[in-house]
């Protein structure tokens, strides 16, 4: 198995996200420095933000408060540094294979639950990670 350096794992938060970490865990051979952790968020809904004086950064800051602990509950037992929890709003495909070009992973770790035939045709985040990512992808088979 090849040695990666920079480890990025894509997580939704799921109960399902305990083996994607697990998977993630291994490619560490016990160096977390080596590991990043992703969720993709929606983006908040702000209807009447200009009108109220709120924006959608602050609607954002309140996700990234809800989400990180869980982040952070789902590698209980391992110390990893705060710039390696990455909450980020948008396209989820996108927004993990961007932060994987940008951190300069070596691979992206992603769950696939398997899909129907219909989703098959519109597409799904893992096939649409595979697809855009300029690394090698784990994607875990979520039974």
């Amino acid at each position: 198995m090849p040695h990666y350096s920079i480890i990025l794992a894509a997580l939704d938060l799921s109960p399902d996200s305990v083996t994607v970490i697990d998977r993630a865990k291994r490619l560490c051979e016990g160096d977390w420095s080596r590991l990043h952790l992703v969720h993709v968020a929606e983006r908040p809904v702000t209807a009447l933000g200009s009108a109220t004086g709120k924006n959608h950064r602050h609607g954002e800051l309140q996700v990234r408060q809800e989400i990180y602990p869980e982040l952070h509950q789902l590698v209980e037992g391992i110390t990893l540094p705060p710039d390696h929890f990455h909450i980020v709003f948008g396209d989820p495909a996108s927004e993990i294979t961007y932060l994987a070009d940008k951190l300069g992973a070596e691979i992206i770790v992603s769950g696939s639950h398997g899909e129907t035939a219909i989703k098959r045709l519109l597409g799904s985040t893992a096939s649409d990670i595979i697809h855009e990512a300029h690394c090698d992808v784990l994607t875990v088979r979520i039974r």
